[in-house]
């Protein structure tokens, strides 16, 4: 039996990330029995914020506590802990999908339509009026050349406080990683640019909480960019929205080669840029963006900044 006795305050590491526990006076007195496997007990004294598991041989941080032997499993924030990479883990509510719609217009489909419980949805022939009937039988209208207007009406910032977690499995949300380590919505998971998304729920890395909202999410095909056989190098992509255009954008381009670049990009503006500096034949391109319930976007052009080089 070997006895580890701690100070006033002490630092752990943690998946590459410092931090300090501020503790009592008095001696923790861990005890490492390395009979048993290297498994921890923990005095009563020991503050109950902080729990010690096992060591079973997996995941076992570099160097914890500077002692050998045992991991630590540490809840949200506990004590004065600095540093240590936020997470969230599960999923968040689903709605059923409603309806789709074929605009001539544009020769595309839209959808799915899922917002105030819709239930039936049609448009009128030789028009641009939409109608459709929700859940509480009340009959809607709305004119789909409205997004012609290149401006839409000023609002208030709904997206003042997207650090702050929320009951997802009560309300309605989505909840969506700022590095791009999992994104939760309508009980779906993705866990990185373009995978599939599973049904349920995952684990997602630096989350930002986007309560009332819903996910857009747009991908295109491969795209050669007018020469399928030679290298280009793909270096930005500009984008430019409506006026009071309301969400925040994550964008990704993907190579041949399965190499992804991008990032999140913060609340949507009328010019933005996204930068790459990838190489490749051919790439595909994701958009997401973290849409209020209220509050309409519309993108009106993208292009992408490309150099065309030799083949090879």
């Amino acid at each position: 039996m070997t006895t580890f006795t701690g100070s006033t305050s002490f630092k752990v590491t943690i998946d590459g990330c410092g931090g300090v526990f501020n503790l009592p006076s008095n001696p923790i007195g861990l005890l490492a029995n390395v009979d048993d496997g290297f498994g921890w007990s923990v005095p009563p004294s020991f503050p109950s914020a902080l729990t010690v598991a096992p060591y079973t041989g997996v995941q076992k941080p570099s160097n914890p506590l500077n002692l050998e032997g045992g991991i630590l499993s540490i809840p949200s924030n506990p004590l004065n802990l600095k540093g240590a990479l936020h997470i969230f883990e599960g999923t968040t509510k689903s709605k059923k999908y409603k309806g789709w719609v074929y605009d001539s217009r544009t020769d595309s489909l839209n959808g799915p339509f899922f917002n105030e419980s819709v239930t039936t949805l049609t448009t009128k022939d030789n028009s641009s009026e939409m109608y459709c009937v929700n859940e509480q039988n009340e009959v809607k209208k709305t004119d789909l050349l409205e997004f012609n207007n290149p401006y839409f009406k000023t609002f208030v910032d709904p997206f003042t406080d997207i650090n702050t977690a929320f009951d997802t499995s009560v309300e309605d949300g989505i909840v969506m990683s700022k590095i791009g380590n999992g994104f939760c919505y309508r009980n779906k998971f993705m866990a990185k640019p373009f995978e599939e998304p599973v049904s349920g729920g995952g684990i997602v890395e630096d989350p930002l909480f986007f309560k009332g909202c819903y996910l857009a999410n747009a991908e295109t095909n491969w795209l050669h960019l007018g020469d399928e056989h030679n290298e280009k190098q793909l270096f930005r992509v500009d984008l430019r929205f409506h006026k009071n255009s309301c969400g925040h954008l994550w964008m990704y381009v993907k190579n041949d080669e399965g190499i992804i670049k991008g990032q999140y990009k913060g609340a949507i503006k009328e010019h933005m840029k996204v930068f790459t500096n990838l190489r490749g034949r051919s790439f595909r391109i994701q958009m997401m963006v973290a849409t209020h319930t209220e509050y309409p976007w519309a993108m009106r052009e993208m292009a992408i900044g490309h150099l065309y080089g030799k083949s090879f």
